[in-house]
């Protein structure tokens, strides 16, 4: 009787020690996470990730890890996500740019459905900075002084092939401008330099350095890329106003490879719509010039596949207007 009162007890000691192991090791997350950024360190999506990030911390209960992955307009960066083994230890901070990025490679897209969408934490309007001692003050001017002075002018690109295209749409329209381009490998690169000097405009998006700078009246909005009114700058016309047939917008959020599970989508997706609850957190975007919003998973995905099918509608665009 007492070998047989022995046995039951080690038999139900091992029975608990298992399933406090089986919880333990089914408890999700249970260690580190890695975000993948597809841009250089400065800018917005480098900005916005290392602040979401630092607010999910104690939510989430586990380090996170930030990995740049600049290049490519973001392409890289992705791929590299697809990469990762879709466990929910690997996600990436984006913004919609890399998705349209293949079409001006004249590479294979993306496949849309590769990813899970986490959600979106806010839209960004995308501007256009010129020198305030630019011999041109308004947009009007500056495409008079294109005109005038052809290839004179440098212009710079925060990261994404998408903005070029749209200003070499704005060349072909008003009569075959030439000017030089440079594509840099984020917003912060971009910022850089213009406020160095080395190039006389800049695209890049609301809550760079340079959109600060301008903010500071030490740069000039020449004209938005989107349809909507730029923060702080409500007199700057965008190119909607302006009449043009094309435009170039953003939006941010986190992603996740495909074959990761539901509920680890549903769990990263509650994580974010909890810091974007959060008062504190959403004055400290809205001083830096940012509109945080939070859209759910499939808001984010329905904005991506959006965005995304514009672009070929813009290249045919432009073929059109060279014929």
């Amino acid at each position: 009787m007492k070998r047989f009162l022995v046995a039951l007890v080690v038999a139900f000691i091992t029975l608990v020690a298992v399933n406090l192991a089986m919880g333990k090791e089914t408890k999700y997350p249970n260690k580190p996470i890695t975000f993948i950024i597809p841009y250089g360190t400065g800018g917005m999506t480098d900005l916005t990730a290392r602040m979401i990030t630092e607010q999910m911390k104690p939510l989430v209960g586990q380090p996170m890890i930030i990995v740049n992955k600049p290049g490519a307009s973001g392409m890289i960066g992705l791929k590299e996500l697809l990469r990762a083994k879709p466990d929910g230890y690997t996600l990436a901070f984006t913004t919609v740019m890399p998705f349209p990025a293949p079409y001006f490679k004249k590479m294979e897209p993306f496949d849309m459905e590769a990813f899970k969408y986490v959600g979106s934490y806010m839209p960004q309007e995308r501007v256009v900075l010129a020198q305030n001692d630019a011999p041109y003050k308004t947009w009007p001017q500056f495409i008079e002084y294109v005109r005038k002075n052809p290839g004179k002018v440098t212009f710079g690109a925060g990261g994404a092939n998408w903005t070029i295209e749209v200003m070499k749409s704005v060349a072909i329209k008003e009569g075959g401008l030439k000017m030089r381009y440079v594509l840099f490998k984020s917003g912060g690169d971009a910022a850089s330099a213009i406020l160095g000097g080395h190039v006389d405009l800049v695209e890049t998006g609301v809550g760079t350095a340079a959109y600060q700078a301008a903010r500071a009246g030490k740069l000039r909005i020449l004209v938005g890329l989107g349809a909507g009114s730029i923060p702080n700058f409500p007199d700057v016309p965008n190119l909607a106003d302006l009449g043009y047939p094309f435009l170039a917008s953003n939006e941010y959020g986190i992603l996740l490879p495909g074959g990761v599970s539901e509920s680890i989508r549903q769990y990263w997706e509650d994580q974010l719509r909890r810091v974007m609850e959060d008062p504190v957190f959403l004055r400290k975007m809205l001083d830096i010039g940012f509109v945080p919003r939070f859209l759910p998973g499939r808001e984010w995905k329905r904005k991506c596949i959006t965005l995304t099918s514009s672009v070929p509608e813009l290249l045919k665009y432009n073929k059109t207007l060279k014929e």
